[in-house]
């Protein structure tokens, strides 16, 4: 068995990985098994506080997905092993398997699906940051090449803040602005202030950092609420950006990938009003807040559908 290059519930129809490669492998994770190698079942057991019979049936079934390997009683990181930088993303794979499989039926039904005690962990940061690193130098060339200009940018629901430091690697001021738990986690991790990242804490429907800004740059967050949603956010951005300056939306415009379908249940479950919308709401959203979308939408090849939007 060969590991797929995209571990993401986000690969391409047909290319995703086995479920039970990345259930197994998520359980092994958690519990520490994968850091504990190599070493027997009673070994890792031991070394886990786990069962020792359910831990021997989860390795077998891991060296049969080629995932470890066994030799003399011993297991050890297989052929089909994910390497640490893909664990996130495996394991944020194993959450959206987990929600699909308990919320689509009920939300057919009209019955509400969001956990409320879900918020954005580490776990969930380490795996959108692991796909962003992928995408950021491409996607801030996209933008400087659009704004040139630019000197000052504000990154909305930066999150793990990949996008911000990109921006501050090509001599921008950057700003990135989120909720408090989020901001709270990365000034735990430091890196984003050591790297000259401004944190700016709330929620971007009722205050924005104070501009003007040559770049609003929205990645991840306009297809995670509807339209009352975006409009207040459109409203809010053209207030601080400044008049040579602009928008870029990042998101997955509905209908021009086949992705952008199966992105849609995740956002249907969220209970929000999110949804992949199409390019046409995006332009009336923006328009009526005093936008001027750009004729041509840039489709990002490589990265999981999503298309960028600008606007002045």
């Amino acid at each position: 068995m060969t590991v797929p290059s995209d571990l993401t519930f986000m690969a391409q129809p047909g290319e995703a990985a086995d479920w039970r490669m990345v259930v197994l492998c998520d359980a092994a994770a958690t519990t520490g098994v994968l850091d504990k190698l190599p070493g027997t079942a009673e070994q890792l057991a031991a070394r886990t506080g786990l069962d020792p019979q359910a831990l021997r049936v989860v390795l077998d079934a891991l060296v049969t997905l080629d995932v470890l390997d066994e030799a003399d009683g011993s297991f050890a990181a297989g052929p089909a092993a994910p390497g640490a930088a893909d664990i996130p993303r495996l394991r944020h794979h194993a959450r959206a398997l987990r929600r699909w499989s308990a919320s689509i039926e009920p939300r057919l039904r009209g019955e509400p699906t969001h956990d409320p005690t879900f918020v954005a962990d580490e776990m969930f940061h380490d795996a959108l940051a692991a796909n962003a690193r992928k995408v950021a130098p491409e996607l801030v060339d996209a933008c400087l090449s659009r704004f040139p200009d630019a000197r000052r940018v504000l990154d909305l629901g930066g999150l793990h803040g990949e996008y911000a430091l990109e921006f501050t690697r090509r001599g921008l001021q950057a700003t990135m602005q989120d909720k408090p738990e989020v901001i709270d986690i990365v000034q735990r991790r430091g890196g984003l202030g050591a790297a000259g990242v401004a944190l700016f804490e709330g929620s971007f429907f009722e205050t924005v950092p104070e501009g003007p800004f040559d770049l609003a740059f929205c990645s991840g967050i306009t297809h995670t609420f509807g339209p009352e949603g975006n409009m207040a956010l459109y409203r809010n951005l053209r207030r601080i950006v400044s008049p040579d300056g602009g928008v870029a939306v990042v998101t997955f415009l509905r209908g021009r990938n086949p992705l952008t379908a199966l992105f849609a249940v995740q956002m249907l479950l969220n209970d929000n009003g999110g949804d992949t919308h199409t390019e046409e709401e995006y332009r009336i959203w923006l328009g009526e807040a005093g936008f001027a979308v750009d004729d041509a939408v840039l489709d990002l090849p490589g990265q999981g559908a999503r298309s960028v939007l600008f606007a002045t």
